[in-house]
């Protein structure tokens, strides 16, 4: 049985074609010289998603997305305008030995060959990939590179691509009178990247609220959403925000590393101290675990990193997330929106069904979550949740705020963990960044006496941010301008 009928005969038996969809693209191929299956698409009977899942099964080949792949100028020009629009293919990585190339069709051997050809004695891999991605980039390839740096769509790849190898995290997109400014946050500092002009930023955030599932015609209230992406061979989580601003909406990007995976808590910088207090707290059987602090602090890697440490196959853990940033083998873990959950709330009762001994809730963001927090803590489960908050104390003070007394929450809490990230100081530079913390752990004394009419305010912290900064300038991680940076003009 030739190529063409395998392929028909299994998207056949998928039920991705009916039996007169595959007899109209057969009698169709007879006066034309597209492949089966490209044909079936170009007739509207097949998505191309489909056509690429039932490909790779066949020809076992891995498949890659272009849609947000940045190809260097190099790589893209190593082959011709004629030859990729031919062979529907298209290189994206290739060095002295090896290229990889980008095809829609495997099957196309007269395509192959050519390749082969081409590239002479460097060692081929076939990827499978969309026609539609392919195409765009033999755009690129005719107007013989330009468009490598006129072209919105490829200056949103070439972006976010420059975002991950800065290891930034965050892309800010800033609508001014004339210009776009863009911004990357690199070490939780924002430096000028470029300026777009105004008609490139219409089609660059068109594109980001469609990827995003966001309402295009809505431009006058903020909207939120994410999406996953590959780029650059690794798998990226964006989250993508907007908001109305004189001169038009603004958008803010926080990109996940997905492929960097979780770091154990040893390798995150906490000193000895903050390592060893945090091991004791969360070896706890049951209560709840507060990490605060603002956005960007780390709140959620550290959380990470704990679940991690603290996973066992003796142990159910699960998450409620909105929405998950890291997948943990071994974990089970839901997010609100898939999962259709309306809230945090919500959520936890869904979650306690199902026995679990550690809950992690991504953020208590209301009172009943809270409460959803604390009755889980009651019945025996250990509840790691982040909140938005300075420090512990003011905590605590955030979930009075929300509605609780302090009656109904002291008796459960282990302890409160506030961080901020600070840059490391090398030879003169600032590179990387570590952790100084602030933390109090709730002692039987201390719930004692805030049960009894005493203020929390009168509770000392284990360890205050004072004291981390001053160990981290004595140790010569960082200086005194960092320092008041991160936390303002402390005094040390």
């Amino acid at each position: 049985m030739d190529g063409m009928k395998s392929i028909g005969a299994i998207l056949l038996e998928k039920n991705l074609l009916t039996q007169e969809q595959v007899a109209v693209v057969a009698k169709t191929q007879k006066h034309s010289d597209v492949l089966f299956g490209q044909l079936a698409v170009y007739l509207g009977f097949l998505s191309e998603d489909d056509l690429l899942q039932v490909l790779s099964e066949l020809y076992d080949i891995e498949t890659v997305s272009l849609e947000f792949m940045y190809i260097d100028k190099k790589t893209l020009m190593s082959i011709n305008y004629e030859l990729a629009c031919s062979c529907k293919a298209v290189p994206f990585f290739i060095d002295d030995n090896q290229v990889k190339i980008a095809i829609a069709d495997a099957g196309d051997i007269k395509a192959v060959d050519a390749l082969k050809r081409h590239f002479g004695n460097k060692n081929i891999k076939l990827f499978l990939a969309k026609e539609s991605e392919i195409l765009y980039f033999s755009e690129i390839i005719k107007c013989n590179a330009k468009c490598m740096d006129d072209d919105p769509l490829f200056i949103l790849n070439k972006t976010i691509f420059d975002a991950l190898n800065n290891k930034a995290s965050d892309i800010h997109f800033e609508p001014m009178e004339k210009i776009v400014r863009i911004r990357m946050r690199v070490d939780g500092v924002l430096n000028f990247y470029k300026n777009l002009d105004a008609e490139a930023w219409q089609r660059i955030q068109s594109k980001l609220k469609l990827i995003a599932n966001l309402n295009i015609t809505e431009n006058r209230r903020p909207q939120s959403g994410h999406t996953r992406i590959y780029l650059g061979g690794k798998t990226v989580d964006l989250r993508i925000s907007t908001h109305p601003n004189i001169f038009g909406e603004s958008f803010v990007i926080r990109i996940f590393d997905l492929s960097a995976g979780i770091k154990s808590l040893s390798e995150l910088g906490f000193s000895f101290d903050d390592f060893n207090w945090l091991k004791k707290v969360t070896s706890f059987p049951n209560g709840i675990f507060l990490i605060v602090g603002p956005t960007g602090a780390g709140k959620t890697t550290t959380l990470y990193s704990i679940l991690k440490e603290i996973n066992s196959p003796s142990i159910n853990i699960m998450t409620l997330e909105d929405p998950i940033e890291y997948q943990i083998e071994g974990i089970r873990q839901l997010d609100l929106r898939e999962e259709g959950i309306l809230s945090f709330a919500n959520g936890v009762k869904s979650i306690l069904r199902q026995d679990p001994d550690v809950m992690l809730i991504g953020e208590i963001r209301d009172e009943a979550t809270a409460l959803g927090a604390i009755r889980a803590s009651l019945t025996g489960r250990l509840v790691l949740a982040t909140l938005h908050a300075a420090t512990p104390i003011e905590g605590i003070r955030r979930l009075v705020d929300l509605g609780l007394k302090i009656s109904d929450f002291i008796p459960s809490i282990i302890g409160v963990f506030s961080q901020r990230l600070v840059r490391y100081l090398k030879n003169g530079r600032y590179e990387g960044r570590f952790p100084i913390t602030e933390y109090l752990f709730f002692s039987d004394d201390i719930k004692h006496k805030l049960l009894n009419g005493g203020s929390i305010y009168d509770c000392k912290p284990n360890k205050d941010f004072k004291t981390s900064a001053s160990e981290a300038i004595k140790n010569g991680l960082t200086d005194l301008k960092e320092i008041n940076r991160v936390l303002g003009n402390a005094d040390i």
